[in-house]
């Protein structure tokens, strides 16, 4: 197939997602060539798309794409898709997308019941996955070494988990995202704890490190009513977190917060561990923390069914045989 590829116009890890989904539509013998809306808008789509003439147009994320775009690729007649890879957070945004495409690919379950009860005919649940041979063990220096390392921006219940944590524990804790300046400024005034900061956005190559050199990493996903969101239906997640694929493919050992689908990806309390609430989680640091061999009996478990199931090749592989079927 040709496929124009039209990219979610978002920095950071969407830039290592989508040249991730390209190698593997290219390596599958498909010809996958991207768009930034960004750099040409409307006009230039049109050019790009009468020159490579494709069988399949996908749009990443879609959050900015504009209404003349949408009209554009609707009246193509060309197969379309979106992969809706923010879901539920954005689904005030989301929901008035889909009249415009003909597949709709999204990553989270409760997501896909609410376009389904909308009427799209051909809604499929979607997550992300990971690439393998960026996500692999490896060994690391000490800077990355841990007790306890959390990934990521910080959320509401994840600020009340690490001052949970603080209170109750000694563990070495390690903090690694852009935003968490004043609430490690207040910890280390307040507290002789082990914490340390990385305030920063940092790069997948480099995040591998920090799984790799955690004993236990905390995998907490976003609330579906976080201030940020743009949720009014009040949709809460299903699914799982790409975190999850990523710390598994390092062998890495995570205990994360309960999900409905947890159990269609990884089994629970064999590949990945999970908790229910604050108590839950100390009692299973505390476990964890004192039978290592368990633990990596458990990581290489994940890592297994990461291979076997979770590759960004698997996925693409499963939306072709939608589109194509």
């Amino acid at each position: 197939m040709n496929i124009l590829f039209i990219t979610s116009g978002f920095r950071a890890v969407y830039h290592f997602f989508e040249k991730t989904i390209i190698e593997a539509f290219q390596k599958t013998g498909h010809d996958c060539e991207s768009y930034n809306l960004n750099n040409g808008l409307l006009n230039g789509l049109k050019l790009k798309s009468e020159s490579m003439q494709p069988d399949l147009i996908l749009v990443m994320s879609g959050l900015k794409i504009s209404i003349p775009v949408l009209e554009f690729i609707k009246q193509t007649q060309v197969k379309s898709a979106i992969w809706m890879t923010e879901d539920p957070y954005y689904m005030d945004w989301t929901v008035p997308l889909t009249p415009y495409f003909d597949y709709i690919f999204t990553i989270d379950q409760a997501a896909l019941e609410q376009y389904q009860q909308r009427g799209h005919p051909r809604v499929y649940h979607l997550p992300l996955g990971t690439d393998p041979q960026l996500f692999h063990p490896a060994p690391i220096s000490e800077e990355y070494a841990s007790d306890l390392c959390l990934v990521g921006v910080p959320y509401r219940n994840r600020i009340e988990l690490i001052e949970f944590l603080l209170e109750r524990t000694d563990y070495h804790i390690q903090i690694v995202g852009r935003g968490w300046g004043k609430y490690y400024k207040e910890w280390v005034q307040h507290s002789n704890r082990n914490i340390e900061l990385v305030n920063a956005w940092v790069k997948p190559e480099t995040v591998v490190n920090y799984y790799n050199g955690s004993k236990i990493v905390l995998n907490v996903h976003r609330p579906s009513d976080e201030k940020y969101n743009r949720n009014r239906m009040g949709i809460i997640a299903k699914s799982i977190n790409n975190r999850t694929f990523d710390a598994a493919s390092c062998e890495a050992f995570q205990l994360t917060d309960y999900k409905e689908e947890l159990e269609c990806n990884f089994k629970d309390g064999e590949e990945v561990i999970s908790f229910r609430d604050k108590e839950d989680l100390l009692k299973k640091i505390d476990y964890y923390m004192t039978n290592g061999e368990e633990r990596d009996h458990i990581a290489k478990a994940a890592r297994k069914r990461v291979l076997e199931s979770h590759t960004f090749q698997h996925r693409i592989h499963q939306l072709l045989m939608k589109v194509q079927s």
